[in-house]
């Protein structure tokens, strides 16, 4: 526990002392995709008429935030590790590899409940939309930073080095954030991008969200996106351990 602390605390550290660049990725960058295409265009498509377009898209801003947030938390500090020779110095830490596994993936959680908290509340002041409740884009928010933070890893560590695969890293971001549902939503799309789209995750926490903050609005089952979300996890979890071992129990970068 003290080590988990010890990590979020370095982590703080950095992202205040880039504070400039902290505040670009977790502020500037959401208000801008809320305001130009959730404030000006979604209004646009409202003709003053409702919510409209923006209620789409809001919460596909707050589940991009979800997405982001942990593969910066966890796969940047993994990619500037390798870069800049600091990972040694965590391996070499009095604290065993699942301790260390455990602190990345807490790190990458809260960080990633953190940017959505942050995200939310611009969608609240921007365009003046807040879920039902609490309870359900929470649990989204922890269980899809998880994902992403295991996911992080598994993209990581399985090539040989982490600069190979921080290629594949960039290779599914692109599709992750503009083909799984976040600019628009599942029932927009018909066949065959509408069975492709189901093979994203952030589909299904795009999708989520939208339930959350207006479960009238068509969206897939939030209950069938719980459980697959915490399967998805619980599946992730080994592959990440057995290459976090693989890669760092014998570390020869």
């Amino acid at each position: 526990m003290h080590f988990t602390l010890a990590l979020l605390h370095r982590h703080l550290l950095a992202d205040l002392g880039s504070l400039r660049l902290t505040l670009a990725r977790l502020v500037v960058q959401p208000a801008v995709y809320l305001y130009v295409f959730g404030y000006v265009v979604g209004g646009m498509l409202a003709g003053g008429n409702g919510p409209g377009y923006a209620a789409v898209m809001g919460p596909g801003i707050v589940a991009i935030a979800i997405m982001t947030a942990p593969f910066g938390a966890v796969g940047g500090t993994l990619v500037s590790g390798y870069y800049f020779r600091t990972l040694e110095g965590w391996l070499l830490a009095p604290v065993s590899l699942r301790q260390l596994l455990v602190a990345k993936v807490v790190s990458g959680v809260l960080y990633g409940t953190l940017s959505a908290t942050i995200v939310a509340l611009l969608v609240w002041a921007i365009l003046g939309l807040r879920p039902e409740g609490l309870l359900l884009p929470l649990a989204l928010a922890v269980g899809g930073s998880a994902f992403f933070s295991l996911l992080s890893l598994v993209v990581l560590l399985l090539p040989a080095t982490p600069d190979r695969g921080q290629e594949l890293f960039s290779f599914l971001l692109m599709p992750m954030t503009f083909f799984g549902c976040t600019f628009y939503s599942h029932a927009m799309l018909g066949p065959p991008f509408s069975q492709l789209a189901l093979l994203l995750p952030t589909t299904y926490l795009a999708e989520g969200l939208r339930g959350a903050y207006d479960p009238s609005q068509p969206h897939l089952a939030t209950g069938a996106i719980l459980l697959g979300l915490a399967a998805a996890v619980v599946l992730l979890a080994p592959l990440a351990a057995w290459s976090f071992r693989r890669r760092l129990g014998d570390y020869l970068w």
